[in-house]
């Protein structure tokens, strides 16, 4: 899968970037604003986001969400912020694996988009993650 990542923490970016290149995913951004992560998705295509609800420069990733979802891009929430998911209306969004993860935490994650995405029942999904659909 091509993944965007929209995350302004260089070494949490760095770090999912590892994980899923490791096990061939192709990895774009990262962006760290909601306007950056709309123009990266423009020109990359991405099958997939990663997204965290705070971002640089007062920027906010539940905004980047709703953009990206809108322009057929979804989403999956990668935060330490769960509970401001449920602040702004509908949830935007595939769900939500919270911040700090594991490799295997990050992986399985990412699996059961892709499965909830190709209409498939997602197996070991992490006990953390919470599915919105």
């Amino acid at each position: 899968m091509k993944i965007l990542l929209v995350e302004d923490e260089v070494l949490i970016a760095l770090e999912q970037q590892l994980y899923l290149e490791t096990v061939g995913h192709d990895v774009v951004g990262p962006a760290v604003t909601a306007t950056e992560a709309v123009a990266v998705a423009t020109a990359d295509k991405p099958d997939l986001a990663l997204v965290d609800v705070h971002l640089g420069m007062g920027s906010n990733g539940i905004d980047a969400a709703r953009q990206l979802t809108a322009m057929g891009v979804p989403c999956l929430f990668i935060t330490s912020f769960r509970d401001e998911l449920k602040k702004g209306g509908p949830l935007t969004g595939i769900g939500c694996l919270p911040k700090p993860f594991t490799q295997s935490g990050l992986l399985a994650a990412v699996d059961a988009a892709r499965a909830i995405l190709a209409g498939e029942t997602p197996r070991n999904v992490p006990q953390t993650m919470e599915l919105f659909v």
